[in-house]
């Protein structure tokens, strides 16, 4: 009997926390882009843009990287810079902001957290899958060497934007300046994101250096998966995880510790 209710709870609290945050992630929604001109499609459009114009500009000043097409590079590798960035600009103070929907009593403040976390995931895949495409359609881009590999690539640099983004959010409402400088901790690292510069052109042992930070071996596998052996990829898939498992426990953590002093405030 006793198990029943605790299952049945448990289920009902899971739909009710569900819903909430889908209820979240619609206000949100509403209230960034409006109900007018393009309203909701704003949230593909607007990324989007910054992917063409990111391409446009560094085609135009170096067409080849090492003989790789820089329009293709950063038609497949840009998208990959969203998640971590956009996510983290939109969660940092956002318990700060939202904090009247506490008074409702099934508003959490993670719901918070993961109703904007899963917004801009959710804005950043639907970028790429509108993208991708017609980049192949047109030409830019050819079809992924290994389609599974890449899929992988791409969930790894997910489950690493979500470590990073819990763990910017619960120090920005630790600290404000922390939450003052945030971006330009997210400028400082786009040099260090495997976007930007690849790492086959990185010399040793610098290469090495950076392969220690996962967000580098995530891209590259994901590189790896597009281009296959044309291009050399450098990736170590178990460090990779248990980096990645140790990340998302840490930001877990301190977002718990953020959200027990925005109660106590």
């Amino acid at each position: 009997m006793n198990a029943n209710v605790t299952k049945e709870t448990f289920w009902y609290q899971f739909r009710l926390q569900m819903r909430v945050i889908w209820a979240l992630m619609l206000r949100e929604t509403v209230t960034r882009f409006g109900r007018e001109g393009l309203g909701m499609l704003w949230m593909i459009a607007e990324p989007a843009m910054f992917v063409l114009g990111v391409m446009a500009i560094f085609s135009l000043v170096e067409p080849t990287i090492d003989g790789v097409n820089v329009a293709e590079w950063y038609a497949v590798s840009y998208p990959t810079i969203l998640f971590w960035r956009n996510g983290t600009g939109r969660v940092t103070g956002a318990l700060q902001i939202n904090r009247a929907l506490l008074h409702h009593q099934p508003i959490r403040p993670m719901d918070i957290i993961y109703s904007r976390i899963l917004l801009e995931f959710a804005s950043s895949v639907a970028v790429f899958l509108v993208l991708f495409p017609i980049f192949v359609v047109i030409g830019i881009c050819h079809y992924p060497a290994n389609v599974l590999t890449m899929a992988l690539g791409y969930l790894l640099i997910i489950w690493f934007s979500f470590g990073f983004v819990m763990i910017m959010a619960g120090l920005a409402e630790l600290s404000e300046t922390i939450e003052k400088t945030s971006h330009i901790f997210l400028y400082l690292m786009l040099p260090f994101c495997g976007a930007f510069i690849p790492t086959f052109a990185v010399p040793e042992p610098y290469r090495s250096y950076l392969l220690y930070w996962p967000l580098i071996d995530a891209v590259d596998y994901f590189h790896h998966g597009y281009f296959g052996s044309s291009v050399p990829s450098y990736y170590h898939i178990p460090y990779t995880i248990f980096t990645l498992i140790a990340l998302t426990l840490f930001g877990l953590a301190i977002s718990g510790v953020a959200i027990k002093r925005v109660k106590v405030s």
